[in-house]
């Protein structure tokens, strides 16, 4: 089973990465801790989560289950920024467990695409994954292990805007659903912005139901 962070080194660079992309980085944050926040405890919104492109051990990894960047190197990872041959175009995101070149793994991460094209107040008005059934079968229902998926559901490329109609993706946190918290966690993910100017970066909206139930209703945005 793996640890969620092996070191009070992971713990100390993950605090660092955190607080430079709440300074510098796309805005947003995570309003799921708020004691005021008018919700079910089980459903979590992060309101903006960035990832990086570069060379070595630089900050493309996301904790889905705690709503945190984190650095390629992290065991802790659901999921990871790739581009597609290393030339700085054509992303997606793609399960912690699949690192390249024997570097350390994450998580393994399932994805479905849920919907082709939403605006982001379309993807606020989102209350269940639209599974034909009231339960979530994620076996059936996760059938990736990216957003990519061979190509069926294409990449995420720069200049992306929040205002844009970008694809709405559901994500199944699998092995760590199995291995750590002991029951499933699903969520949603949307992509909100990206740019290229002196590096690829981009952010992105999740909602996670931590009890492993079909629903993401959360009204604080």
């Amino acid at each position: 089973m793996k640890t969620l962070f092996n070191s009070p080194l992971a713990y100390i660079s993950l605090f660092v990465v955190s607080a430079i992309f709440t300074i510098t980085f796309l805005s947003g944050c995570d309003d799921a801790g708020l004691t005021n926040d008018p919700v079910v405890s089980y459903v979590e919104h992060f309101d903006s989560i960035g990832v990086v492109d570069g060379i070595g051990n630089v900050a493309n990894g996301i904790n889905l289950y705690n709503g945190t960047t984190v650095l390629r190197d992290s065991t802790s990872k659901d999921c990871q920024l790739i581009d597609s041959a290393g030339m700085g175009f054509n992303y997606s995101l793609r399960s912690g467990d699949l690192s390249d070149f024997d570097l350390p793994i994450g998580y393994q991460t399932k994805f479905v695409r849920l919907y082709a094209s939403m605006t982001k107040a379309q993807f606020d008005t989102i209350t269940v994954m639209p599974v034909g059934r009231d339960t979530i079968l994620p076996e059936l229902d996760f059938t990736a292990d990216d957003t990519y998926a061979n190509g069926a559901w294409g990449y995420f490329n720069a200049p992306m805007n929040i205002g844009d109609s970008k694809p709405v993706y559901a994500f199944w946190l699998k092995e760590k659903s199995a291995n750590f918290i002991g029951r499933n966690v699903y969520g949603i993910i949307f992509p909100r912005e990206a740019t290229n100017s002196g590096g690829f970066r981009m952010s992105f909206e999740v909602r996670i139901n931590t009890h492993g139930i079909n629903d993401f209703v959360h009204t604080a945005h």
